[in-house]
């Protein structure tokens, strides 16, 4: 199972809008260190990687490395229904085909539930080499 939690929802909304036009689907890679995505444009010209930090997260909990591929247009519009100032939690089963997003206002009078299928996107993890600037 997968379930992480971040109370600044906003972050994750942020990171989407960046990378929605750009990039159209994308394979969040799960692990017990937290979740990164690398994706690269259609046109094969840029490269996207984001690393988010389990730190970052509160609760954060991955039992096994999990795999969700979302296109990123839709998970855009989904997060556009939460606030910015609701935390917003994603959990995944392994066994499952979907994830769900959790929005929950601060004072938790508002909580909405939103399930989104998963992709089975073809990819392979580039290497990044570190350089100095």
């Amino acid at each position: 199972m997968f379930e992480a939690k971040l109370t600044q929802g906003s972050l994750l909304k942020k990171i989407l809008d960046a990378i929605k036009d750009l990039v159209p689907s994308a394979n969040w890679e799960c692990s017990s260190t937290g979740v990164s995505v690398q994706a690269m444009d259609s046109s094969h010209v840029s490269l996207v990687s984001i690393s988010l930090s389990s730190e970052g997260f509160d609760p954060f909990r991955c039992d096994r490395n999990i795999i969700l591929g979302m296109e990123t247009a839709s998970l855009s519009k989904i997060l556009k229904c939460a606030s910015n100032d609701d935390s917003i939690t994603v959990r995944a089963e392994e066994s499952t085909d979907t994830v769900s997003f959790i929005f929950e206002s601060p004072n938790q009078e508002r909580v909405c539930d939103y399930n989104m299928k998963l992709l089975d996107i073809d990819s392979e993890h580039l290497g990044i080499p570190e350089q100095e600037y």
